[in-house]
């Protein structure tokens, strides 16, 4: 069998992370695997500089063809077309309805469909023969908004590099580098859905104890300028640093000695299960996805919960007991669950059971 990939992105984010591991652990498998890229996207450049099968999409006034990409599609002979992001579920469907050949989509978000004719019939059995969730929240969403058959909807759960996580080494110099007793933080855009005027708040308060923390964020978007503005009236503008874009991201979370992670919708944190590999524990406030992917190996607490979550950070970075039991537990969880291998092969599962129904 031949599978097909489609992602319309032209930037490259945690998705295009994905597929792109997606892509090399089918093709290690023996399966045969082509990508089709936006051509302007780091996901084409990347996976064709590790030589992989990558085809540009083709497009006419900066959008992807229907016409020229099913003609590409059926000259490589492709069985099924998986596709990974709004632009191509649109895309993707509408060269499946034209050469007959199933497609199924990744659902990547915990976000419920709107309540739109369009919408619906865009999240359909018309368009999608599966939908692929990284996780049982994302289903759930899913599944409560949309009309599309339980039996249909698999979990397989995102990945993370496991080798790549290990080979991280601590620096102490740059840990040195920041001063304080403690350095607390995470990584992630300045979003309103990441909440991160919570960790402000947070430091602040724990400003006030006799614990010395400094606390970073990595990451850029349009709330950096406000959440300056916010540890500055607060008065940790000294403790709180924001460090825009990084692109040392897994260095910086296996120097923190605690991820705080403040997001509020989350349909399963790749952040999150990094730190679980890399040894450095948790503090999230407590969406139903990134509580799924600690699965009790870290602290949870509510929005808005300042004196809750300071207890949670005080008890992870002065309870060594507490503290060890934590980070070997999600170590453990992480490397059983979590691994780009368990994704291809589920992934493949769900390719050949659609398959196989489409012989019948």
């Amino acid at each position: 069998m031949h599978f097909g990939q489609i992602n319309t992105n032209r930037e490259w984010g945690g998705g295009e992370n994905q597929i792109l591991h997606l892509v090399q652990a089918l093709s290690a498998m023996g399966e045969q695997v082509t990508l089709f890229a936006h051509p302007e996207g780091e996901l084409l450049r990347r996976a064709s500089d590790m030589g992989f099968s990558a085809c540009a999409l083709p497009c006419r006034g900066g959008r992807p063809s229907v016409r020229k990409t099913a003609a590409a599609v059926a000259q490589a002979g492709i069985d099924l077309l998986h596709v990974h992001d709004s632009g191509s579920s649109d895309l993707g469907a509408a060269v499946g309805r034209r050469l007959n050949i199933p497609v199924v989509l990744s659902r990547r978000v915990a976000s419920s469909i709107r309540r739109n004719p369009f919408s619906r019939m865009k999240y359909s059995r018309r368009n999608f023969r599966a939908v692929l969730a990284i996780s049982n929240t994302v289903r759930d969403v899913f599944l409560k908004t949309s009309s599309f058959p339980a039996e249909d909807v698999f979990v397989v759960p995102s990945g993370v590099d496991i080798g790549e996580l290990d080979a991280v080494a601590r620096d102490y110099e740059f840990r040195r580098s920041f001063g304080g007793q403690y350095l607390v933080g995470g990584v992630g855009k300045l979003s309103p859905k990441k909440n991160w005027q919570f960790l402000v708040r947070v430091a602040a308060r724990m400003a006030e104890t006799d614990l010395d923390i400094r606390w970073l964020v990595a990451g850029d978007g349009g709330e950096r300028e406000s959440l300056e503005l916010l540890a500055d009236e607060l008065g940790v503008a000294d403790r709180v640093q924001f460090m825009g874009f990084r692109s040392d991201a897994l260095r910086i979370l296996k120097n923190l000695d605690l991820l705080f992670f403040p997001s509020i919708i989350e349909g399963a944190s790749v952040t999150v299960r990094e730190c679980m590999v890399l040894g450095t524990p948790v503090v999230a406030v407590d969406a139903a996805g990134t509580m799924e992917s600690l699965a009790g190996h870290g602290r949870g607490v509510a929005d808005g919960d300042v004196e809750g979550a300071v207890q949670g950070v005080t008890e992870l970075l002065t309870n060594s007991e507490l503290r060890d039991r934590c980070v070997t537990g999600a170590r453990r969880y992480a490397v059983e669950h979590f691994t780009y291998d368990r994704t291809a092969t589920g992934t493949l599962a769900v390719y050949r059971k659609v398959l196989g129904e489409n012989d019948k």
